[in-house]
């Protein structure tokens, strides 16, 4: 594939050397027929001399006339007498017998005779039996092969002209009709075109920007699409998660209200009140993670020491959390964020552990793991999605955030966050950041 402007250069050298190079050899040819016909006349000349009756000069004029050859020849006597009639010694013993053509004898009356006769006439001395003189032979015109040599050269440059045309229309107008037409097509929400084929870089350049921003619409439309159903999930789900709350909630306050509720309804309208309070605080700081402008500011961190810190945030209550650690791994990040992932995972896991969780830092990589039931094998692919509890979850008192602002946090600093079973049982979430 060549630059449209390198095409346009071959076309240009193309329409000055076809047209040269063919009036060039139309010229040799012309050339070359011209000669032929002068000397086909002269051959016809010298068989009318030999055939010619000395005794008949203006027949033999005639005759060399019609050929188109003009002559000025003079009867010679013959080395051998006994050759000729006696009516054509006759003509040898009167005095310099001689013929002279009309054409030329005309001639001989110009005031330009002898440049006439070296720029148009080809001469050829001729010694017969009984004659001899000069032959002149008209030169055919030099505008016939002028003619010849420009008609031909116009008609290779017509040629040149007509290819050029149908490549231009080929490689350059074609696409780019079709390009026009793919653009329209975008315009009016299609966004599948057509792939254009040419030869000229510059519109092979046009056609693959042109897909790559009809295929970079269709992603940000299925972007948008994929946000706009996730958006009404999360208004669903967070209608859900408030009614049933706020519904308990109400009812309890109403019997306390009302002087008909017994002492679990306090009990019950604390315990609701703060299931109302974890679950707006998880949203307001899952916003915060998904919506914030500015990205998180970097600065070297200990990741050993921040799961320590993590650890010692969280409520075990009843059970245990393990931390095993091989000592300091530095990393690049924001202590802040990186401790709320570790609370989040290790949060989720005291939800669903029987006896204990491990926290395990080992160089980059971190994994939670606990010695619960495992996720439900329906619900690995969602566990990291908004507002999504399986139904092992549903009763553990989770908003289903934690582990969507881990998956935010981690993803903002360029790492990967993984949830998996133990082949013992159990989960294990692992978190890879990048070293």
């Amino acid at each position: 594939m060549r630059s449209l402007r390198v095409w346009l250069s071959l076309g240009l050298a193309a329409a000055i050397v076809a047209p040269a190079a063919a009036g060039l050899g139309a010229w040799v040819l012309a050339g070359g027929w011209q000669t032929a016909r002068e000397d086909d006349r002269l051959a016809q000349a010298i068989g009318v001399l030999g055939a010619a009756d000395l005794a008949r000069w203006d027949v033999l004029a005639d005759q060399l006339t019609r050929v188109g050859v003009e002559a000025d020849l003079t009867a010679a006597k013959p080395k051998d007498a006994k050759a000729v009639t006696e009516a054509q010694l006759k003509v040898f013993r009167s005095p310099a017998p001689r013929l002279l053509t009309p054409g030329l004898e005309a001639m001989q009356q110009s005031a330009d005779f002898k440049r006439t006769m070296l720029d148009d006439y080809r001469t050829q001395s001729v010694v017969g039996p009984g004659i001899e003189g000069t032959l002149f032979v008209a030169r055919d015109s030099a505008a016939v092969r002028w003619g010849i040599a420009l008609g031909c050269g116009a008609l290779a440059l017509a040629l040149v002209l007509a290819l050029a045309v149908g490549l231009l229309q080929r490689w350059v107008l074609g696409p780019l009709a079709r390009l026009a037409d793919g653009a329209e097509r975008i315009a009016g929400g299609e966004l599948a075109i057509e792939p254009v084929t040419t030869r000229a870089r510059e519109v092979a350049q046009v056609g693959d920007a042109m897909s790559g921003m009809a295929a970079a619409l269709e992603r940000a439309l299925g972007t948008a699409t994929a946000a706009e159903r996730e958006r009404r999930f999360l208004l669903t789900a967070i209608a859900h998660d408030l009614r049933t709350p706020l519904f308990t909630l109400r009812g309890s306050l109403e019997a306390i209200e009302r002087g008909i509720g017994d002492e679990q309804s306090l009990a019950r309208a604390q315990d609701k009140a703060a299931h109302l309070d974890r679950l707006v605080g998880a949203l307001f700081a899952f916003s915060r993670v998904e919506y914030a402008s500015d990205a998180h500011a970097g600065e070297p961190v200990d990741l050993s020491a921040i799961a320590r810190r993590a650890a010692e945030t969280v409520e075990p209550g009843s059970l245990r959390v393990d931390l095993v650690t091989d000592g300091p791994v530095p990393l690049e990040g924001d202590p802040v964020a990186l401790q709320r992932v570790l609370t989040n995972l290790l949060d989720n896991a005291l939800r669903h552990a029987r006896t204990r969780v491990e926290l395990r830092v080992t160089g980059p990589c971190v994994e939670v793991s606990d010695d619960g039931p495992g996720f439900a094998a329906e619900d690995l692919p969602h566990v990291f999605d908004p507002l999504y509890r399986g139904d092992k979850a549903r009763g553990t008192g989770g908003a289903g955030l934690g582990l969507a602002i881990a998956r935010r946090l981690v993803q903002a600093h360029g790492g990967e966050v993984v949830a998996t079973n133990r082949p013992e049982g159990g989960a294990r979430v692992t978190v890879t950041f990048a070293s």
